[in-house]
């Protein structure tokens, strides 16, 4: 099932907030891949037709844009694939891609493919395998018009690549809407990649069912890869939409892709809305947000255990909504203060409340 839109339309407020997502978190991903890599890759798999009703830029436009205009120098060829199955949306995303090719440098190259993403990608990777190839350091961006056309056996294929990265819009609005169709069950076996979602059926809560839904599709990004992480778009009623979820086999991947999101939501609940946006209603106390939960969750986990600083900080980055910056100064100093934790290990002429690496902590 996918929505009907014309080629092209209205841009929400939570789909540019999307875009910002992306836009911050490729702007990261780049230069740490160009680094150690002479060839990356980005992939828009649903790349619809590069701009919007009212000139604003799409998915491809800002990638090229962040690529173009990224204040570190990238020597690496950097090569943008866009995948769109629409042939007007299709033809459109060339025109508006060719008007702004002599803007960009050389060593980006970019070429746009009419078809669908999960034939695609399928015949892209069984080529790769063919000429026993290795793939490159990958991010792939999964935005589609509904849910029918993203099988999980493609996004896991994708994620069982260790360089392979995946930000995928999970529709949720329409996963729940239409749950309940039996002439719909092969395809949300397809989606979901296992017939576990049948057990939803039984879920009448609203609220208990989304979660579930939520849940059942992040256990099944995680048998593929490592770290997931997820963002929840509402929509002008204030439901929601859609999930995004990022998914990566790398620590660093998941902490620059937790900034992004800290950074587009400053209150650590990882969502936005549409309905609040057009109110103003975000929190007044956003710039400080509640740490009590980060504390709590140490206390519970490492209560009478020593841990180095360095680990503290990988648990911190992969089990938590929290950042390394919420870590040091807002949490562990007062802990020490409070007596809830020792320092039994650091360097010579430390000063109480910090934390530098390889300071060992234990905690009471």
């Amino acid at each position: 099932m996918s929505k009907h839109l014309g080629t092209i339309w209205n841009l929400d407020p939570h789909t540019a907030k999307k875009h910002e997502l992306l836009r911050r978190y490729f702007v990261a991903w780049l230069p740490i891949m160009a680094k150690w890599n002479g060839r990356i890759v980005y992939i828009d798999g649903f790349a619809g037709p590069g701009r919007y009703s009212k000139g604003e830029d799409g998915s491809p436009v800002v990638v090229l844009k962040a690529a173009r205009d990224h204040s570190y120098a990238i020597k690496s060829e950097l090569v943008c694939l866009f995948v769109e199955d629409d042939l007007e949306r299709c033809e459109h995303l060339k025109s508006v891609l060719g008007e702004m090719s002599e803007t960009i440098p050389d060593r980006i190259k970019w070429q746009v493919f009419k078809g669908k993403f999960d034939e695609h990608l399928t015949k892209t990777f069984a080529l790769i395998e063919a000429q026993k190839k290795n793939i490159a350091p990958t991010l792939v961006f999964i935005d589609p018009f509904g849910f029918s056309h993203t099988p999980f056996a493609t996004i896991s294929k994708i994620l069982k690549n260790s360089r392979c990265e995946v930000l995928i819009n999970f529709m949720y609005e329409e996963v729940n809407r239409f749950l309940s169709l039996e002439k719909l069950s092969n395809d949300y076996d397809v989606l979901f990649g296992t017939t576990e979602w049948r057990v939803l059926l039984d879920i009448s809560e609203a609220d208990q069912r989304k979660q579930a839904i939520h849940d059942i599709y992040l256990k099944q990004l995680r048998t593929a890869a490592r770290y997931v992480h997820s963002f929840e778009m509402l929509n002008k009623g204030n439901s929601t939409d859609y999930f995004l979820f990022f998914a990566t086999n790398n620590l660093k991947g998941l902490e620059k892709m937790k900034e992004a999101m800290w950074k587009v939501d400053d209150t650590g609940s990882f969502q936005f809305s549409d309905y609040h946006d057009a109110r103003r209603l975000m929190s007044l106390f956003s710039d400080h947000p509640n740490l009590a939960p980060l504390r709590e969750m140490i206390v519970s986990k490492f209560s009478g255990t020593r841990i180095s600083i360095n680990d503290l900080n990988d648990w911190v980055i992969a089990e938590t909504p929290f950042l390394p910056k919420h870590l040091k100064r807002p949490v562990l100093a007062p802990m020490e203060e409070d007596g809830e934790l020792s320092v039994i290990g650091a360097k010579p002429n430390r000063r109480r409340g910090t934390f530098s690496d390889g300071t060992i902590l234990k905690f009471a």
